[in-house]
């Protein structure tokens, strides 16, 4: 696993090299190994009734303890994603049927809603600033974020780990203000399992809502690109919105000026 940080002691802002964004160290194994196995699952790599990887195999993959695999896995059987076979190993359970948001796990929820209150008062001010402070460059990088999502989930239909973080990570940056890169950074993880939640229990069509997502990203880039404060702030917000609703209801909803959508 290639993206599992190594030093969970230093929460510092590390400085950009070679025009990649900073890195901001202050995930726990865990988080980071639940979040991986997690995607797996999503995305079909390890499929209903498949066994996972061994905890020594996990260990080895990720460079962690065993305890920290288990606490992974825990989380997973919690929410009901897995489950043990005794003498065999780790298995895939099937996708519940019905409510699938019903069965999740109330906290993870809870702290995923936080995330998102917490995220519409953060990131539409972030908007303010990236208008005022960016560059061609971090245009040049929203637009590959956006240009991104759109080749991997609207053009090939696929799902990949961090799309729409790259997003919100490359408007931060924008924004020329560490804290606002430190923040989004603080939830990267959330985010990215907010986002999988969605598409793996909800029950509307993943590319519909990959569609209303890019929408909602070009407007926002647009707008900085523009350097139009009220539109980019305004965007922003109904962005996260969006994704609460999204979280919440059965199917996406789309503001008037989603087009298509």
């Amino acid at each position: 696993m290639n993206d599992i940080v190594r030093d969970t002691n230093d929460m510092s802002l590390g400085t950009a090299v070679g025009g990649q964004f900073p890195v901001v160290k202050r995930s726990r194994f865990a988080d980071q190994a639940y979040a991986y196995l997690f995607h797996k699952i999503v995305t079909g790599e390890y499929r209903e009734g498949e066994m996972l990887p061994s905890e020594n195999e996990m260990s080895t993959m990720f460079a962690v303890s065993r305890p920290v695999v288990r606490e992974a896995l825990e989380r997973l059987r919690a929410e009901g994603l897995v489950a043990s076979r005794r003498g065999l190993g780790t298995i895939v359970q099937q996708r519940p049927t019905g409510n699938g948001l019903a069965l999740v796990n109330p906290d993870k929820l809870r702290v995923l809603r936080e995330n998102l209150e917490f995220r519409g008062l953060l990131e539409p001010q972030a908007c303010i600033f990236a208008c005022e402070r960016r560059t061609d460059d971090d245009v040049a990088a929203i637009r590959a974020a956006v240009d991104q999502y759109r080749r991997v989930a609207v053009d090939e239909g696929a799902v990949a780990a961090h799309l729409d973080f790259s997003f919100h990570l490359a408007v931060a940056v924008a924004a020329h203000n560490s804290r606002f890169v430190d923040a989004i950074r603080m939830v990267e993880y959330d985010i990215d399992h907010g986002v999988n939640l969605v598409r793996y229990m909800a029950h509307f069509d993943h590319l519909e809502r990959s569609r209303s997502v890019l929408a909602e990203h070009t407007r926002i880039l647009t707008a900085i690109e523009r350097r139009d404060h009220a539109t980019a702030a305004l965007e922003m917000h109904r962005h996260i919105e969006q994704a609460r609703i999204r979280m919440g209801h059965s199917n996406p909803q789309s503001h008037p000026s989603s087009g298509d959508v």
